[in-house]
């Protein structure tokens, strides 16, 4: 009885650093090309067809398609604590109270404690946009959104 069948043989074509999607952080890999062999008693004789591309990670051994090398990694959202403490910054910088208010409870703050958090930094004093009504502090001079003079203080 003979045994014959198609079996890859991977050859390495490069290495290099990469976000590796199944450890989630970065990883050594090696592009490899994987070519089909002819295979005779499960032994490769002689190569078969054209060869592929495949990205081995190789701390968790898993391929890839070589488009994995360009995968990012995802972006840690700004944690609570840096958004709050950022507030003032933003405020005085003339970003519009109302957009702060939406960045705080996007991440999860309470519409109230929100308010509260701005109002304590903002103070008394606050100016409008007259066009677009939007609120900002006392120390900015025009709108963010439409350029227009804000009205005084008040």
């Amino acid at each position: 009885m003979i045994i014959f069948g198609t079996r890859h043989k991977l050859k390495t074509i490069d290495r290099g650093e990469f976000y590796c999607p199944h450890c989630r952080t970065k990883r050594p890999y090696e592009r490899k090309e994987a070519r089909p062999y002819f295979a005779l008693y499960f032994i490769p004789v002689f190569p078969i067809g054209h060869g592929s591309e495949v990205i081995e990670c190789m701390t968790c051994g898993t391929l890839f398609a070589p488009d994995a090398l360009n995968a990012a990694p995802p972006q840690t959202p700004p944690d609570l604590a840096a958004l709050i403490n950022g507030v003032g910054r933003q405020l005085a910088g003339g970003t519009p109270v109302e957009f702060v208010v939406r960045a705080l409870t996007g991440r999860g703050l309470d519409y109230d404690m929100a308010r509260a958090i701005v109002e304590r930094e903002l103070g008394a004093t606050r100016r409008t946009c007259p066009a677009c009504n939007l609120t900002y502090a006392s120390g900015v001079e025009t709108c963010t959104e439409c350029g227009r003079a804000l009205e005084s203080p008040r």
